[in-house]
């Protein structure tokens, strides 16, 4: 049989912990998803960013091209207008026209030609290739290799009439071309909300928009640039990127599910920990109204007993009937003992117990309390040693209470002692306390009940004599609240077998 505890957490695992962790599950696994789909977006977007660069830079150079092809002998115009073309070379069958700046030396001119003209060797295919299309009707622009550090050489064909092509090299300065041609488009399109870079060789930066102080650049997003294969182009969001902000969404909602979950968790974990102790406390007020009408009902009959006997005059002597109401005043003090606890009880629980303070000699108090329940200790074949300290200094004391509290633990060790029949009760003085012990020698008390036996209706149920001993539970309970009432506190050492001491300690002031 499943206990009522054990059902009550596997219902709240079904209802709240399970659907919550998949719930979870499902979220987590959907962010992963929504963030890919975002990336995807945004780097989308870049990429068509940059492809617009790529294509404003081809279409210079098709504006070149357009231009010496409507004017073919206008080199030295489009020269002088434009900052990053060094040099114009048109090649037809037998000529090969070179058109520079003007400032470059008539020897620096000749060594241009000749290399040029090596170069145009070098890539007689593309070259070739080149007029096939311009013969078909269709112009393309081709970067060839070139033996000049720093610059890019590109080359068109032009129909010169139906028979013959000519060639036109175009030897363009790379980094002028980016920073003349590109920089303001780049500018234009970076505006405040982007970071644009060019990159030669991946890594070496060689053009870039505006930073502002302190801001941090770290480019990752990166092409190649048309027209010059050693160089890429970058960009990058300012502030935080799509994947700075994508990463910290998904942290933020990852740590936001888990919290829930864990707040969930918790909230589940304390139902179930109260409805478990609701549980065990009506477990406990079951057996304690069980073994209160069986520590009533015992006294009650012995009651009845006596004094119907004596009622129907079958005691024949004075010696017996003094006896049998000897029995019966002992178990009507004792009927009353359990109503009066089982009334303080009620009114703690309540908040309706009275405390009345007076300055009392603790010493004189105990001894008051141990006369006056000797007679008790003889019945039952119990020694009562006393051990009080000298110079222990009036405390303020509700004496009735305290009272109480000292026959609580005497009553508790007589009921748990079997071999060894004996109470010990001293007092000393403790810093700035007042201690009072009560020891027995009884059976003692498990480590593992020992925080539980100041909990109302809790009763310690391991050995034999712990099952025979009658009880209601709720005696160390007004003990604890009695002592807190003195802002004081009650104090458990046990050994297992070999008995208790229950120590209560008052403050001086």
């Amino acid at each position: 049989m499943i206990k009522p505890g054990l059902k009550i957490g596997i219902v709240l695992t079904l209802i709240l912990v399970l659907p919550s962790l998949f719930f979870s599950a499902y979220e987590i696994s959907n962010l992963s998803k929504n963030e890919a789909v975002i990336d995807s977006i945004y780097t989308g977007q870049l990429e068509s960013i940059l492809f617009s660069l790529n294509q404003y830079s081809d279409d210079v150079l098709s504006g070149w091209a357009n231009r010496l092809e409507r004017e073919t002998e206008d080199a030295n115009t489009l020269l002088s207008k434009n900052y990053s073309i060094d040099a114009i070379g048109i090649k037809d069958i037998n000529d090969f026209k070179l058109y520079a700046k003007e400032k470059v030396p008539e020897d620096s001119l000749a060594n241009l030609h000749s290399t040029l003209e090596l170069d145009f060797a070098a890539n007689l295919n593309k070259i070739e290739l080149l007029q096939r299309y311009v013969k078909s009707g269709y112009r393309k622009i081709e970067a060839l290799s070139n033996s000049l550090p720093g610059k890019s050489l590109f080359a068109f064909a032009l129909q010169k009439d139906t028979l013959s092509v000519k060639t036109v090299l175009l030897l363009v300065d790379t980094d002028k071309f980016i920073s003349e041609n590109m920089g303001p488009k780049i500018q234009s399109v970076a505006q405040e909300r982007f970071y644009i870079s060019v990159f030669k060789n991946e890594s070496e930066e060689v053009y870039a928009n505006q930073i502002q102080s302190g801001e941090d650049k770290n480019i990752t997003q990166k092409k190649d640039i048309w027209l010059f294969p050693d160089y890429q182009l970058g960009i990058q969001m300012r502030g935080n990127t799509i994947e700075d902000l994508v990463r910290e969404r998904t942290r933020t909602n990852i740590i936001l599910l888990i919290v829930m979950d864990i707040i969930l968790l918790l909230g589940a974990w304390f139902v179930y920990k109260n409805v478990r102790k609701q549980i065990r406390l009506n477990q406990l007020k079951t057996d304690f109204i069980s073994n209160v009408s069986h520590e009533i009902r015992t006294p009650l009959a012995l009651i009845n007993m006596y004094s119907e006997t004596l009622e129907m005059g079958r005691i024949p002597t004075e010696e017996k009937k003094m006896e049998y109401y000897k029995v019966i005043n002992t178990e009507a003090n004792r009927l009353s003992r359990m109503v009066n606890k089982i009334l303080n009880f009620s009114r703690i629980e309540r908040g309706k117990r009275e405390y009345h303070f007076t300055n009392t000699n603790l010493n004189a108090e105990i001894e008051n309390i141990i006369a006056n329940y000797q007679q008790h200790f003889d019945q039952n074949g119990f020694e009562i040693e006393l051990q009080l300290a000298d110079q222990i200094p009036d405390i303020k004391l509700d004496k009735e209470a305290v009272a109480e509290a000292i026959i609580n633990l005497i009553d508790n060790g007589m009921k748990y002692s079997a071999e060894v029949k004996k109470i010990e009760v001293s007092t000393c003085l403790d810093g700035d306390l007042v201690r009072v012990d009560v020891k027995d020698y009884g059976i003692g008390i498990e480590k593992k009940d020992q925080p539980l036996v100041f909990d109302k209706f809790y009763r310690v149920t391991t050995g034999n004599l712990a099952h025979k001993a009658k009880g209601s539970g709720i005696g160390l309970s007004i003990v604890k609240h009695i002592m807190e009432a003195h802002h004081g506190k009650v104090e458990l050492a046990s050994d297992f077998g070999k008995g208790s001491c229950f120590s209560l300690l008052f403050p001086v002031k």
